[in-house]
């Protein structure tokens, strides 16, 4: 910071509106430049150059043009101060940012609840900081001079990034445009915070994001064929692993895919779950038993904030998990036969450290690996750890599982899953069998058209 007295670092030291001295312009002995002193009531000083030049053998050169820079600061400096607005200059928009995510950061919580925020929220808003930030680029960025219309092209700016040819930088295009209205969010609450410490007179407002129906834009999921040939080819993926390390690892997240596709669960809820949530279903006769059982998802597992139960028929992936973890069988104890001191373990976790869960490098690494394993059976759809609960989701509204069981069961709202997940499948055998149900009940309809339900006659009414 520079030294606001008089030394030798300061000459021809002169004040621009005497006889106060909370403001002077000087020149430094190495420096061709002038150069302004300003003190800001309850901010501490500024000293920066005024870009005038002043001979060395001509020192009044320039003098008159530093004084009219450091003035005008002056007087910026009071105007602002009036506005409620801090007065010294940040160099970049992007100088509280860290400030603000640690804000955020402090409002992490293990499981949704109000005005707290999961990790994984935190990190997604980080991430849109850092997609403002890319967009914004190296245009002036010091928010006394905020570039408010360049701002509000940010939403065409992230549209245009869906078409490869045009994509700007290469950054992830978003898959529909609810995902610019989610980013969209964070860059507001960002701004808000820098208006709220008196940063920036108003927010920006950007253009409007056209929200596409979600019926339009559900998840990609795969067909049953598709499903399919994904796991064959998994199969002969965890086959060609060349160390015990990678074989373990291949083996571990085939049977992630598995227990989310036939449990439907989310990826965190997969992730972080324990051995102590996975339990027998006691309801069911023995032989039921040996392939159904009970998920029990706590709140701080779930995107939503609320527990719920699964029944899931995964009793034989789950039994080759607790093998493949090298633990023992314990014996006198119900399924999953896990020893007690194994209980807050997570299921799927390091190879050779069962008390650590996989880390998100080797969830991203091997992630990789499968996409491009499988990406011949996908046809170019938009697969992603998430997919595999919309594949399971979609199997069983296929199948005319009723939709409220649907929507209790994998913890989603019923509107969300009526227009998600419920995809109509107009050459399956199940839709023709719903259809000829519905040609033969109005063929009845058409034959009993003249019968009266009820024949009002047979029931006299009683007179009080």
């Amino acid at each position: 910071m520079a030294r606001p007295s008089t030394n030798k670092w300061v000459t021809h030291q002169v004040y621009v509106t005497p006889p106060l001295e909370d403001c002077y312009i000087h020149k430094r002995p190495r420096s061709s430049f002038w150069y302004y002193y300003l003190v800001i009531p309850n901010e501490g000083h500024e000293r920066k150059s005024t870009g005038i030049r002043g001979d060395r053998e001509d020192i009044e050169v320039g003098k008159q043009e530093a004084l009219k820079v450091a003035l005008n600061r002056k007087i910026e400096m009071t105007a602002r101060q009036q506005q409620g607005l801090k007065a010294k200059r940040v160099k970049h928009m992007f100088d509280f940012m860290e400030e603000f995510l640690a804000k955020e950061q402090e409002r992490i919580s293990d499981y949704n609840q109000k005005d707290k925020i999961v990790f994984e929220t935190w990190r997604v808003k980080k991430h849109h900081l850092n997609l403002l930030r890319k967009y914004y680029k190296n245009r002036n960025s010091r928010l006394e001079d905020l570039d408010y219309k360049f701002l509000k092209k940010y939403p065409t700016w992230r549209q245009k990034t869906k078409c490869k040819e045009h994509n700007p930088i290469p950054i992830t295009p978003p898959q529909q445009n609810t995902t610019i209205s989610g980013e969209l969010v964070t860059i507001r609450s960002y701004f808000n915070y820098l208006e709220d410490e008196g940063y920036i007179a108003r927010v920006p407002i950007f253009e409007k994001v056209t929200r596409e129906s979600l019926r339009d834009n559900r998840r990609d999921y795969l067909n049953l064929r598709e499903y399919t040939s994904t796991i064959n080819s998994l199969r002969a993926w965890v086959k060609r692993a060349l160390t015990p390390t990678q074989t373990y690892n291949r083996q571990m997240l085939y049977h992630v895919v598995l227990i989310s596709a036939n449990a439907c669960l989310r990826p965190g809820e997969v992730k972080n779950m324990t051995w102590k949530d996975v339990e027998i279903h006691d309801q069911l006769s023995k032989e039921e038993r040996k392939r159904h059982h009970l998920i029990r998802i706590r709140k701080e597992m779930t995107k939503t904030g609320y527990s719920r139960t699964v029944q899931s028929p995964t009793v034989e992936y789950f039994d080759r998990v607790r093998e493949l973890s090298g633990i023992k069988r314990a014996p006198k104890t119900p399924w999953p036969h896990i020893p007690p001191e194994y209980y807050d373990y997570p299921v799927f976790h390091k190879f050779g450290h069962p008390e650590e869960p996989f880390g998100r490098g080797s969830w991203n690494r091997y992630w990789v690996e499968i996409k491009d394993v499988c990406r011949k059976w996908w046809k170019g759809k938009n697969i992603t750890w998430y997919s595999f609960r919309h594949t399971g989701i979609s199997f069983a509204c296929s199948r005319e599982v009723p939709i409220l069981t649907v929507s209790k069961h994998v913890g989603a709202d019923l509107k969300y899953v009526s227009n998600v997940y419920y995809h109509h499948e107009a050459e399956s055998k199940a839709t023709w069998e719903i259809l000829n149900k519905n040609r033969l009940w109005n063929e009845k309809l058409d034959k009993d058209r003249d019968i009266p339900l009820v024949n009002l006659e047979q029931f006299p009414v009683e007179t009080t």
